[in-house]
């Protein structure tokens, strides 16, 4: 379990960024981060890997190409993150927004589809290598999840089969988040998206990559019906949702973090896989 977390002074940011911040308060951070604000920028510290540069460079492109991202701050030694107590952070702009849920899909899926359209960005290449499966191999005796061992098993040779699958399935490769959730998604008082958050993991890939993440909420049809979707490839978006709640599963299994999570992000979407594929199939041409 991660231990509280402090935040970096005024004079260890001001050193850092060249940026004068107020007293930093505690800010909803997330599963993989510590967060705090002024109410003027936003410090994310990292509890273990860190975004990586070319990750936090890319926030600073995609809003100068109007997609509502906050910028990351680049410190004064030219790179974006500093060190607090063996951890990294990175400091970006505050926006002020409530969270989105399920019920602003229509305007996640708009945004989604307004990043997918952006065109020339240097990014790498998917590989759909995944991490996963060797931590699940790895640990199937672990208590959280040794009464399902079975199960797990099942989804991890699925995993694998699909991935073999989709990678001789050749389809186009646009910009993909990766994790475009309402957790990952800010909006105003009117509804509209304010900020799109958390650019880690973004890369090229199939564009069934993000569109999963429809997969995952109440409604489907009305996520993929307000973005637009239509032959998409079902082979690709299996792997990608089935790899998430897989994902999800293991990660906590790993930091022996969340055990409620390992049912409500990990078995409960495990076990929806196969029926939210069904709902998806008429927006697919294969």
């Amino acid at each position: 379990m991660w231990s509280e977390a402090t935040p970096p002074t005024t004079t260890q940011v001001r050193d850092a960024f060249g940026v004068e911040v107020g007293e930093l308060r505690p800010h909803p951070g997330g599963f993989e981060a510590d967060a705090f604000t002024d109410g003027r920028w936003f410090v994310k510290l990292w509890r273990q890997q860190p975004g990586s540069d070319a990750a936090l460079a890319l926030t600073a492109e995609l809003a100068a190409r109007g997609i509502p991202v906050p910028a990351a701050q680049r410190a004064l030694d030219g790179s974006y993150t500093s060190e607090h107590h063996g951890r990294r952070y990175a400091l970006f702009p505050f926006v002020d927004g409530r969270q989105a849920t399920w019920n602003d899909a229509d305007a996640i899926a708009r945004a989604m589809r307004a990043v997918h359209e952006i065109a020339d960005l240097v990014l790498p290449r998917t590989d759909m290598d995944e991490w996963c499966i060797e931590v699940l191999r790895d640990r199937h005796d672990h208590p959280w999840i040794v009464d399902r061992r079975d199960e797990v098993m099942a989804n991890v040779d699925r995993l694998e089969a699909v991935i073999e699958r989709a990678r001789a399935i050749d389809v186009p490769h646009i910009v993909c988040h990766h994790d475009l959730f309402p957790h990952n998604v800010l909006v105003d008082r009117d509804g509209r998206v304010a900020t799109l958050l958390d650019w880690g993991q973004t890369m090229l890939a199939p564009r069934e990559h993000d569109l999963f993440a429809a997969l995952c909420g109440p409604d489907p049809v009305r996520f993929l019906h307000a973005y637009g979707a239509q032959r998409l490839d079902l082979t690709h978006l299996e792997y990608a949702r089935l790899a998430r709640s897989l994902h999800d599963l293991a990660a906590r299994i790993y930091n022996e973090v969340d055990l409620d999570g390992v049912n409500t992000w990990g078995f409960d979407l495990l076990r929806r896989v196969d029926a939210d594929l069904a709902l998806a199939r008429p927006f697919c041409d294969r």
